[in-house]
């Protein structure tokens, strides 16, 4: 879906790489149906599909900026959805953020309560950047992360 002068993905990628690492949420099938898969950081570069890439920080910030800027952006992003356990979104552009939650290599936590994307953005050599919003506040945040955790991605059509 075209969101000002970008073409985002309308949902969150749900793509099975054929090297890397991704998960479906607590190892269940549906969970990738539902929510998309959560990949680490190194795969999450390269799952984009061919003419889409892994938005950086300053996409992220485009994005937040169209939308009304990052203390409000999480309202209007995330669904309509009772997946949310508050149902606080608006999704008045169609980007249907989902609470996906997460995977911190070992246990999967926060499915319904919050949604964390990937960033193309590093930031050193084994952290990297993400954008997250949760069920209960109007904001888009900005986090590090360490890349081997598990997370959502969105794809960014290429710019022609």
């Amino acid at each position: 879906m075209v969101i000002g002068t970008q073409t985002w993905m309308a949902q969150n990628l749900n793509y099975t790489p054929t090297s890397g690492n991704s998960w479906c949420y607590a190892n269940t099938a549906s969970n990738c149906t539902t929510y998309g898969r959560l990949y680490d950081y190194a795969t999450a570069l390269t799952a984009c599909p061919t003419g889409w890439h892994l938005p950086d920080t300053t996409a992220w910030n485009t994005l937040e900026a169209y939308v009304g800027g990052s203390a409000t952006a999480g309202t209007a992003l995330k669904a309509n959805s009772t997946l949310w356990i508050t149902n606080t979104g608006t999704d008045a552009y169609g980007f249907s953020a989902l609470p996906a939650g997460d995977y911190y290599g070992s246990s999967f936590c926060y499915v319904g309560t919050s949604g964390i994307w990937w960033t193309a953005t590093a930031y050193g050599s084994s952290n990297a950047y993400n954008r997250g919003m949760d069920y209960s506040n109007a904001y888009v945040y900005l986090s590090i992360n360490f890349q081997t955790y598990g997370f959502s991605a969105r794809c960014l059509k290429d710019s022609p």
